[in-house]
């Protein structure tokens, strides 16, 4: 799993890579902060990794409860660390303004996806 430090990384660089896009797509007169508005618009993941990158959210690290039936999934190293904290792994969250957590390897995963969707080759 990615550290906090590794995730705002990630961010920064996908927040970097949408500028990319922007010059290789943009007409001289290009307006880069509309562009940034309409790919935050067109993929929520996107609008995150923005507000991120901005400190309009921030990131977090808490406890999250894993089912019994997903134990499955767990590697080794999370499994144990449930096994002795009441079925909880620690996990680096997005603190969403309206208090909503989520998973920043999901919204990073979305993100690139995203870019990728947009003309991007390898963010």
């Amino acid at each position: 799993m990615l550290s906090r430090k590794k995730a705002m990384l990630a961010a920064h660089l996908v927040d970097a890579y949408a500028d990319r896009l922007f010059e290789a797509k943009a007409e001289p007169a290009g307006d880069i902060l509309a562009f940034r508005a309409g790919l935050a618009a067109a993929h929520p993941a996107l609008a995150q990794a923005f507000d991120l990158v901005t400190g309009r959210t921030e990131l977090i690290t808490e406890a999250v409860e894993v089912p019994i039936a997903e134990y499955g999934k767990l590697s080794v190293e999370d499994f144990m660390v449930s096994l002795y904290n009441q079925h909880t792994v620690q996990r680096v969250r997005i603190a969403m303004p309206d208090g909503t957590r989520q998973d920043v390897h999901e919204v990073l995963a979305a993100a690139v996806a995203a870019l990728k969707g947009e003309g991007g080759h390898h963010p």
